[in-house]
């Protein structure tokens, strides 16, 4: 009974022509690949079984004894049930289960199985093993179109681009192989794109455009090709795209924003954001709500110092309750900091989990600038009570923040506290022009002396 109800508690197979572009942290990764997070896929993958307060190993360890089980009565599971166990010990990334159920599927006959075969590969990948998963990819004796896209995938998101459009040469170079569809396009370009070869990427344009299988009209395409064009620097073509879409989609518009950013041409993103939001309220809720796209706008809003348009957004943010992602929050702190409201961004600094340095360092010279040193010695102490490392950059703050205040003393246990950290102070300009600045003017000239002759 106790496999039976493993079996039966056992997910629905997962959608394997919907593959992951890429893994890769980045946002434009993101965008195309449109995966849940981690934790919601693994929700999703174990459904009513974590309920029951079920461990992944033993639900794994029912369910390859139910294998046995169909085994020893001469019973041959279906390919279905093996990808679905495979892909869960791929969102798992446990290679010793995978393995047991690589080995069930060896027994029965199944691993040469396309579908099978194609989720061992991408299992292999994600678990770090490229050469195994290259291995069974070339021994599928009959690769379909998702055989070849997990291929690419797993060099792309491993993080080998050039090896990732090797494979896709050998794919086009292969008279028995498939012709590539939308998803397999995406992951090229992609690739193009990390790899900076515009020259294979306006092949594979024109290649999909003379296609008649509707590749232009596919959104996974269109932000992959956009995404290409601006990383390689061409922005004119990619608003040549984004313009031609029938309907604006928010992962497009997300990437044209970052391409644009990325290319110095944040006004340009602006109006972007303005034409997608005045297309429908739906459209800008949605931009305003998505994890990609408001930090994108945020972005484009501290390049060009728009604090009016900020401000509007912050204020629409707070009326629909959205949350404000990490990003999002330290796109608006560098805003507020760059427009001398750093009262206001320290603020939302406070509601932000895991600090960067360099946002720290942002209102340490925002308090700096505008007089506050003592606000600005309080940010930087309570850095360091933090236990994060404030770097030579921060440590010139609190030092400039020392002059301000007449603080030779202060000063002095910043200065003392740098050489223990280990920072090279008189070989960096910045700190050394600080320290001397700061014994200075608090006149502690034979100090001073001393840094000017080293």
């Amino acid at each position: 009974m106790a496999a039976a109800a493993g079996l039966a508690t056992a997910p629905p197979p997962p959608p394997l022509h919907r593959l992951p572009i890429s893994a890769a942290p980045s946002s434009s990764s993101q965008r195309l690949s449109r995966r849940p997070p981690r934790a919601t896929a693994r929700a999703t993958a174990t459904g009513g079984a974590t309920a029951a307060g079920w461990s992944f190993e033993r639900r794994m360890r029912e369910s390859l004894a139910v294998l046995d089980l169909m085994q020893s009565q001469s019973m041959e599971p279906d390919p279905s049930l093996l990808c679905t166990l495979i892909q869960s010990c791929s969102d798992e990334g446990d290679l010793q289960f995978g393995r047991k159920v690589h080995e069930r599927a060896l027994r029965c006959g199944l691993a040469s199985d396309p579908f099978v075969a194609n989720s061992l590969v991408a299992m292999y990948a994600r678990c770090g093993h490229l050469g195994t998963a290259r291995r069974l990819f070339d021994e599928i004796p009959t690769k379909n179109v998702v055989s070849w896209t997990t291929a690419i995938s797993m060099y792309l998101r491993a993080g080998f681009p050039h090896d990732a459009l090797d494979l896709y040469r050998s794919m086009r170079a292969d008279p028995s192989a498939p012709k590539p569809n939308a998803f397999t396009y995406a992951a090229a370009l992609t690739s193009c794109a990390r790899a900076r070869d515009l020259q294979m990427g306006v092949s594979i344009h024109r290649e999909a455009a003379a296609g008649a299988d509707g590749c232009l009209q596919d959104e996974f395409f269109v932000v992959a090709l956009v995404d290409m064009y601006c990383k390689c620097g061409r922005v004119e073509e990619a608003r040549q795209i984004f313009d031609a879409m029938p309907s604006i989609k928010i992962v497009a518009c997300t990437a044209m924003m970052e391409g644009c950013n990325a290319n110095g041409r944040s006004r340009e993103a602006l109006i972007i954001a303005r034409k997608t939001m005045s297309s429908g309220h739906g459209v800008k809720l949605k931009l305003l709500g998505d994890k990609l796209g408001l930090p994108t706008l945020l972005r484009a809003c501290s390049m060009e110092t728009a604090l009016r348009q900020a401000q509007e957004i912050h204020a629409a943010i707070i009326k629909l309750r959205y949350d404000l992602s990490p990003k999002a929050a330290a796109s608006l702190v560098e805003l507020y900091e760059k427009c001398d409201k750093v009262a206001a961004a320290h603020r939302i600094f406070d509601h932000i989990g895991a600090k960067d340095p360099g946002l720290w360092g942002r209102l340490v010279f925002g308090y700096v600038r505008n007089g506050l040193c003592n606000e600005a010695l309080g940010v930087f102490l309570e850095m360091v009570s933090s236990g994060v490392d404030p770097g030579i950059f921060v440590v010139s703050g609190a030092l400039k923040a020392c002059v301000g205040l007449m603080g030779a003393e202060e000063g002095r246990q910043i200065h003392g506290r740098a050489v223990k950290a280990g920072h090279v102070l008189l070989e960096d300009s910045l700190l050394g022009s600080s320290l001397v600045e700061l014994y200075s003017k608090c006149g502690e000239h034979e100090e001073a002396s001393k840094l000017k002759r080293k």
